[in-house]
């Protein structure tokens, strides 16, 4: 029986597709649904000092509860209770403490099909959420070809705004 769900969103079309199956999830089972975003902190190598730093940490806050504050509306109206938390530190770790912490039964989770040097830099989330969660994790996989089409309405999406 599944009481509380935690389903993890970035602002990506790739972690959005999770939503639906998470929400599916919650409504066959009158499930509790927790939607959180991991804000990682940045490695800077650059020549930006701590106040640009500090700006574009805000505005990448201010967005992520935005974002979370209209699924969480939207849900609601559906009947569903739903509850958001925007919490700070690596991912992985983060997605695991909270379901920890929060006692829950199921993560559902997208992959963001990483490979290559990009998989090296930031490693796999979904991996380590797998290797180390507390419950089963759902996973729902990006094809191959959702991954351009994905990537280039995120660009389009952050250069529009």
């Amino acid at each position: 029986m599944l009481k509380k769900i935690l389903v993890t969103l970035d602002g990506s079309e790739f972690s959005e597709r999770a939503l639906p199956y998470a929400v599916e999830l919650a409504q066959k089972f009158s499930a509790e649904l927790e939607m959180i975003w991991v804000l990682q902190p940045a490695i800077i190598m650059s020549d930006f000092g701590a106040t640009a730093y500090e700006n574009l940490f805000y505005l990448e806050e201010k967005e992520a509860t935005t974002y979370l504050r209209a699924r969480q509306h939207e849900l609601q109206e559906k009947g569903l209770t739903v509850h958001y938390k925007l919490l700070q530190g690596t991912v992985a770790d983060v997605i695991i403490n909270q379901a920890i912490a929060d006692n829950v039964d199921l993560i559902v989770m997208s992959t963001h099909g990483r490979s290559g040097f990009s998989r090296w830099i930031y490693g796999s989330v979904a991996t380590k959420v797998l290797q180390h969660s507390p419950c089963p994790v759902f996973l729902v996989r990006v094809q191959q070809g959702e991954k351009a089409k994905a990537k280039a309405a995120d660009t389009e999406k952050s250069m529009a705004a």
